[in-house]
């Protein structure tokens, strides 16, 4: 009989992660919306005006808030569509938790290109609220 004994230490570590389990994205003014989710801002940017609104156009567009490094921001992308009406006039808000961010603005040109983009990205601060929390995207 031959008997093998092989001691070993096992350790275990435990990390707490955060994450998004689902949202739901119901815009109903013929745009499209996709939720690009929560990062960290790596380069400080000023905010877009409402007095001068980002057009959808051939490039890809950012209306934003004031985003200073560090701070996470929230992206949504908003599309136009073969039926979005030209020259509309939109002001995208963020509510999370109990605060409201925003509005970043943006217009459809008077010509209309299906499929041109607009990332709407929002400044949340250093921390995100103690989940359970909720957010909500307006586009009106």
């Amino acid at each position: 009989m031959l008997a093998i004994v092989f001691a070993a230490t096992v350790t275990v570590t435990s990390n707490n992660y955060q994450t998004e389990i689902g949202t739901s994205v119901n815009v109903k003014n013929q745009l499209l919306a996709t939720d690009k989710g929560f990062s960290s801002n790596l380069l400080l940017v000023g905010a877009t005006s409402c007095s001068n609104p980002i057009t959808f156009s051939a490039l890809p567009g950012i209306a934003n808030t004031q985003l200073p490094v560090s701070h996470l921001v929230y992206d949504i992308q908003v599309n136009t569509t073969i039926s979005t009406p030209a020259n509309a006039k939109y002001n995208a808000t963020l509510v999370l938790a109990s605060n409201t961010y925003g509005p970043v603005c943006i217009q459809v040109p008077a010509v209309v290109v299906a499929g041109e983009t607009i990332d709407c990205k929002f400044d949340v601060g250093t921390a995100l609220p103690t989940p359970p929390y909720a957010f909500q995207i307006t586009i009106k």
